[in-house]
Order: structure tokens, then C-alpha cells, then sequence
């Protein structure tokens, strides 16, 4: 039997994070004098290497860059993360697609994220998900979405071929993972982009909720 590998997003795929990234981002610019930045772009802004989003909307006249927000921001994400204060809730249904999909023996699942890997880890555990993953990338181990070495890297550590392996995301960068890559692509309507903007970036299919999602990728 040819096993499939089915890629998720975790940030506006798996959980609902848009309410820590923009309460992360604030807290990191104070921590580095700056005034707050503008929580409509923050949001926009999410699914980037953290770096880029962060060039993206942080004052351009204040001598400081990105890399320092950025290390400002793994900061305190680390420090919520410890004190279990993560306010990421799981989407309606992703649980119990995820555990049906590992009890599948059809299936692999893994996680591709431009997050970083302290902040990947402390969702895992406080969600009960550390151990439902065969492979797990994330920017510190591979280049960022939508740079294809994410789905490069997990379909050679569990043998499986392109026309197997489908991407799931919620923004233009997983769909761009998967025009890059040459795999197949379902976008997610739920997270931060528009389903125009999946769409328009190559999306195979958009799906609406959790049981459409599980009904595609079965079917695929």
C-alpha cells in the first residue's frame, strides 16, 4: 500500500493563534522601546517567517531591526509557554481528524511551520498532539514557507513521493509550499487569508470546515 503524507500548517490551520502572535507582538516591541504596532497588520502578517512579518510593519524610524524584535518575541512567547498561559485554541474538529488520520494506515501527518520550534513544542504538549506527528519542520530546521524544503525534507525522511503528499494551510505561503514543491494543496477557509488570496496563489481545493477537510483528503 503507497502511504500519503498529509503536511499541516499549525498556526490558522490547526489552532486559532491570531489573538497570541498580535498580543506577542506588542508585548516585543515595548520590550524594545518601540510604540505599538498596528494589531491589523500583525495579523495580516502571520504565516511569514517571523523576521518578515516583522519588517513589515515595525517603525522605520527607530534604529533597531527585525532580528532583535524577533529574538524579543521568541522571548516572551517562551515565557508563556512555560508558565502554560498559550492562548491557542484548537479549531472545531482538528483533534479528531488529526488522531482519525494517525489511526489511518494510509496516512502519515505531519507539521510544517514557519513558527519556531519552542513555540511548535509548547502547542504540541498543551494540545496533547507531541506524539501524533511522524515528522514536524519548522523554520529553525528548514528554510520558511514558501520555500519547498519543508515538504522536501519530510517526504524524504518518510520515503514517500510527491503525488502522495498533500499540503494543508490556511495562507498563501503553504500554497505557495505546495506550487513549489509540486504537490497537492488544500486550503483551509477558517485561518488568515482570504479564500480569493488561496485561490489566486494555486490552491487545489478549499475547504470550509473540518469535515470537508477530512472528506478531501480521503478522497484525494
Amino acid at each position: 500500500m503507497n502511504r500519503k503524507l498529509i503536511l499541516f500548517d499549525y498556526d490558522g490551520t490547526i489552532v486559532d493563534s491570531a489573538k497570541m502572535i498580535v498580543k506577542g507582538a506588542i508585548e516585543a516591541f515595548r520590550m524594545c522601546g518601540l510604540p505599538d504596532p498596528d494589531p491589523n497588520k500583525v495579523r495580516e502578517n502571520i504565516g511569514k517567517p517571523l523576521a518578515t512579518a516583522l519588517d513589515a510593519y515595525a517603525p522605520k524610524d527607530y534604529e533597531i531591526n527585525p532580528e532583535m524584535i524577533s529574538n524579543a518575541y521568541k522571548e516572551w512567547y517562551a515565557e508563556q509557554g512555560r508558565l502554560g498561559l498559550q492562548d491557542e485554541p484548537l479549531y472545531p474538529g482538528m483533534f479528531k481528524l488529526l488522531n482519525d488520520l494517525k489511526n489511518d494506515e494510509e496516512f502519515n501527518i505531519g507539521v510544517a511551520t514557519n513558527k519556531s520550534r519552542i513555540a511548535l513544542n509548547n502547542g504540541l504538549e498543551k494540545h496533547n498532539l507531541n506524539d501524533i506527528f511522524d515528522v514536524t519542520l519548522t523554520m529553525e530546521e528548514a528554510r520558511p514557507k514558501p520555500h519547498p524544503d519543508m515538504a522536501i525534507q519530510a517526504m524524504s525522511k518518510l520515503n514517500i513521493e510527491k503525488k502522495s503528499t498533500i499540503i494543508v494551510g490556511d495562507t498563501i505561503n503553504d500554497i505557495g509550499l505546495g506550487v513549489n514543491a509540486g504537490i497537492s494543496s488544500i486550503g483551509v477557509a477558517w485561518g488568515y487569508n482570504s479564500i480569493e488570496m488561496l485561490r489566486n496563489q494555486g490552491a487545489d481545493f478549499i475547504v470550509e470546515n473540518s469535515k470537508e477537510l477530512f472528506d478531501t483528503i480521503i478522497d484525494l
